[in-house]
């Protein structure tokens, strides 16, 4: 029995270093449909028991490289920088942007013909405000 242990064992650790250098698995593209549907102006409200309410206008392109602009529509001036980091993996979009001297982390997804996502927003270190918000295409 402690023969068949120890050969248990040695196989056991001998497929670790095997299993270790195996290669992080690559973010599927987006589907060309997906990415047809993507690329153009999208608008609707936002909500957030942190801030005013208003309406975000989302606008993407892809030539090659994924690029977009995202203004904050409110009565108040909200300075919103540059979209940066723009990931479409999938059917989601991810980006971050510096909004009113925050760094806004953004997630979002296509459901039903409808761009819908959440934006954590941090100074300091802490999370400062969240919003929700649901786009559709115009």
């Amino acid at each position: 029995m402690s023969r068949f242990l120890s050969a248990a064992t040695l196989i056991a650790f001998a497929a670790l270093p095997a299993a270790a250098q195996a290669p992080a698995p690559k973010p599927s593209p987006a589907p060309a449909s997906f990415e047809k549907v993507l690329i153009g102006t999208w608008e609707g409200p936002y909500q957030s028991d942190q801030a005013p309410p208003g309406l975000l206008r989302l606008v993407i392109s892809k030539d090659p490289q994924w690029k977009a602009t995202l203004g904050v529509i409110t009565d108040q001036d909200v300075p919103a920088g540059d979209v940066q980091e723009l990931k479409v993996e999938g059917e989601h979009l991810f980006w971050v942007q510096d909004i009113m001297g925050m760094v806004c982390r953004t997630s979002a997804s296509l459901d039903s013909g409808t761009l819908k996502g959440d934006t954590s927003c941090e100074q300091g270190g802490a999370v400062a405000i969240t919003a929700s918000f649901v786009l559709l295409k115009k």
